[in-house]
């Protein structure tokens, strides 16, 4: 969700008047922040997830599914219940809040989950305490659906409008709350032209050749035609239609600021074949197309270039282009310069005591204009508020996050790794996130290596949005080097449960980056083969045996590994490779790439069933 902004955010061109006293003032409160927390320590794994709901009224008489515009009531409704109902274990608490759009809920539970084995068990019950506690304030036909893409999005009429029938439009369809408000606002006075996000159809046997996408979205009256259309590509036009897309993301606190910044690296390596293993968005606009993830769209509807920077200036929705950690390899730079790039603003960072590494991090975020900022905040100026640094920091979205800790009494330093789509069912969601929040564990306890260089990521990350990626893309990894040479050195018989996986690795052969599948990359490579990578989800096994869990509370957890395995080996398929089946099996698809209202409203009824 991000920061609050009290009071009236500014006007863009009121934020360019005051952006470089505003960009100071976030680089002096970082400074101050950072001096009083970089030598913080926090022990205790703790960590947590957050999952987007979409809301969805189905109407049965009609067989159609429409987006239902009623996150305010929701979280009125909730704040209320809350202020009358008994405590729960603290375990099973829930919290909802806002997001982006008026159809989505963002939950989370109440409290961070330890590092136990019961604090994973009890994950796949808050997730479906989450979604029963927002369906309880609705009506039986209005369901919170874990859907990253709504199918009909794009559309004209897929909206239910709870207060009135008004003509749709973006001011209705945006939450409320002011920072959304403004910052949608920003982002498309700075970008000084409408939204163009052009999705390659897919083929089918009946699919109009050529193909053109002439409809326009619920963003731009009738008086406003759609901009030029691109042959065979779905258009997107409006930036609801990328803002408002579902995901999980997992934030996880490491023990210090040294831990963090390479548990963080490593996180950045991770981020396409997880995007590709949770791939749920083959349709756009009531049509399959040839992409079955969300991140490509979402970067081209947020993004506020100018038509100036579009060759030089990566999207402010993007991947990651630094690496932070002091132990990072040489020669794992971009051959592209990093932009934007502010040098007073990194000289300033290097004056004040911070490395070159992460100076370099945060002075590239620190360099863009700010889209959504309070006037209070700057007129008060506070430099061990972190109000202005928070909001700068929070609008630049990159698919790993490193969060520094913004009080004494709260959280830690985390790390916040984004690019997951939100999956089907409760018991998915829950393996990801427990998938993910062991292989951090591995990854700090072991201090593994998965580092590549920054272009190869980039690679990789284009790789992961095409369709059928988790089966058919190859993705950048490290084969070899992987494994810290404090582990795999040590005598045999001290490596306890690490040996399995850590004598395999060659700690002392060149390390290297391979095109590997998924499959190899989750599940291993041929052990026959010399150097052979074993696999994540053996890195996951060995690790919990190296930290001495006990086999029965191994057992308890395989399943949710079994999930993450049997993806990447295609014997269960990703959602998108589902909805796309349930798609071209239905009788009423024509095979012309057309999803037609009766077959959404069976697909999400289907959703729906799943979870009953």
């Amino acid at each position: 969700m991000g920061p609050p902004v009290s009071g009236t955010p500014l006007s863009w061109q009121e934020l360019q008047q005051v952006a470089p006293i505003a960009r100071q003032g976030a680089v002096e409160q970082l400074l101050s922040l950072w001096k009083r927390q970089k030598n913080r320590s926090d022990l205790e794994p703790l960590w947590g997830d957050e999952i987007e709901y979409t809301l969805v009224s189905l109407d049965a008489n009609k067989s159609r599914a429409t987006l239902l515009l009623n996150q305010e009531d929701i979280l009125r409704k909730e704040e209320k219940q809350c202020a009358k109902a008994e405590e729960v274990e603290p375990w099973n608490e829930v919290k909802l809040q806002a997001e982006w759009a008026r159809h989505m809920v963002e939950a989370t539970p109440g409290e961070p989950y330890g590092g136990d084995i019961m604090d994973l068990l009890r994950v796949q019950g808050n997730m479906k305490r989450r979604r029963k506690l927002i369906g309880q304030f609705l009506s039986p036909d209005q369901h919170p659906v874990p859907l990253c893409v709504f199918p009909g999005l794009g559309e004209k009429g897929q909206f239910t409008l709870p207060e009135s029938p008004h003509e749709e439009s973006l001011e209705q369809i945006c939450c409320p709350i002011p920072r959304y408000i403004m910052m949608t606002e920003n982002l498309l006075a700075r970008r000084q032209r409408r939204v163009e996000s052009y999705i390659p159809i897919f083929r089918d046997e009946q699919t109009q050749t050529p193909f053109h996408d002439t409809s326009a979205s619920f963003e731009y009256p009738a008086e406003h035609p759609p901009g030029n259309g691109k042959e065979g590509h779905v258009h997107l036009d409006g930036i609801g239609l990328g803002v408002g897309n579902c995901c999980i993301q997992v934030t996880f606190q490491a023990p210090n600021e040294i831990e963090a910044r390479w548990l963080h690296d490593q996180m950045i390596a991770l981020g396409p074949v997880m995007l590709a293993l949770t791939a749920a968005t083959p349709m756009f606009k009531g049509y399959l197309v040839d992409t079955e993830v969300r991140w490509g769209r979402t970067s081209e509807c947020f993004d506020d270039r100018t038509p100036e920077e579009l060759a030089t200036t990566p999207p402010r929705y993007s991947w990651n282009r630094t690496y932070i950690s002091q132990e990072k390899p040489a020669n794992l730079e971009s051959k592209s310069p990093l932009t934007p790039m502010n040098e007073s603003v990194k000289q300033r960072l290097l004056d004040g005591g911070m490395d070159e590494p992460l100076a370099m991090h945060y002075a590239n975020i620190l360099s863009r204009d700010p889209i959504v900022l309070n006037r209070t905040d700057l007129e008060n100026f506070d430099l061990n508020s972190t109000g202005i640094f928070d909001v700068y920091y929070s609008t630049v979205w990159q698919h790993v996050r490193l969060k520094i800790p913004l009080t004494d009494d709260g959280p830690g330093w985390r790390v916040e790794f984004r690019p997951m789509e939100v999956q089907l069912t409760d018991f998915d969601n829950a393996a990801f996130a427990i998938f993910m929040y062991l292989l951090s564990r591995a990854i700090t306890e072991l201090h593994l290596n998965f580092y590549v260089p920054i272009d190869q990521l980039g690679d990789s990350m284009e790789r992961a949005q095409k369709r059928n990626a988790a089966l058919e893309e190859r993705f950048w990894f490290r084969r070899t080097g992987w494994s810290s040479a404090e582990q795999c050195e040590r005598p045999q018989r001290q490596r306890r449960g690490c040996v399995n996986c850590c004598s395999k690795s060659t700690a002392h052969a060149s390390p290297s980056c391979a095109l590997l599948t998924a499959d190899e990359i989750i599940n291993g490579e041929d052990p026959k083969v010399p150097s052979s990578f074993p696999g994540l989800v053996n890195i996951v096994r060995a690790y919990l045996q190296y930290s001495n869990t006990p086999v029965m509370d191994q057992k308890k957890i395989m399943p949710y590994l079994d999930v993450i395995s049997k993806r990447a080996s295609g014997e269960l398929p990703t959602p998108a490779q589902w909805m796309r089946s349930f798609v071209t099996g239905h009788e009423e698809y024509q095979r012309d790439s057309y999803v037609n209202e009766k077959i959404r409203y069976d697909m999400i009824q289907e959703i729906i069933r799943m979870e009953e």
